[in-house]
C-alpha cells in the first residue's frame, strides 16, 4: 500500500476501532477498517459477503476489496470521502435500529 498523504478519520461507524480513509499522493484513497464485520456485528452475517458491492453502489465510484480490512478506490470522485462517511454512518444507524429491535 502506498504510504498515505492524508488521513481522514471516520467517526460514528465502530466506536471500538473506527476506520478511516487514506488519500495518496496520487489521488487513490484506501478505506481501512479496524474490524472487518465492525466489532458491533455477527461475523456470519451474509451482507458482509457483499459489502465492497454495497460501498460501491452508494459511492458511485469502483472499488477493489483488496484484502478483509481494505478497500481501494483508485479514481475517487470529488465527493467520494464525504459519501464513504454518509455510507458508514447510515449502514451503522441502520444496522443498530435491527438490534433495538431484536
Amino acid at each position: 500500500m502506498e504510504k498515505p498523504s492524508e488521513i481522514i478519520q471516520i467517526v460514528g461507524f465502530d466506536p471500538q476501532g473506527e476506520p478511516e480513509i487514506r488519500r495518496t499522493a496520487a489521488g487513490r484513497l484506501w478505506l481501512v477498517f479496524n474490524f472487518m464485520p465492525p466489532s458491533w456485528a455477527a461475523e456470519a452475517e451474509e451482507e458482509w459477503e457483499d459489502f465492497d458491492r454495497q460501498l460501491e453502489k452508494a459511492i458511485g465510484t469502483p472499488i477493489v476489496w483488496e484484502d478483509r480490512e481494505f478497500f481501494r478506490i483508485d479514481e475517487p470522485a470529488a465527493d467520494t470521502v464525504a459519501a464513504i462517511q454518509r455510507f458508514l454512518v447510515d449502514f451503522r444507524e441502520r444496522h443498530q435500529a435491527d438490534l433495538n429491535e431484536s
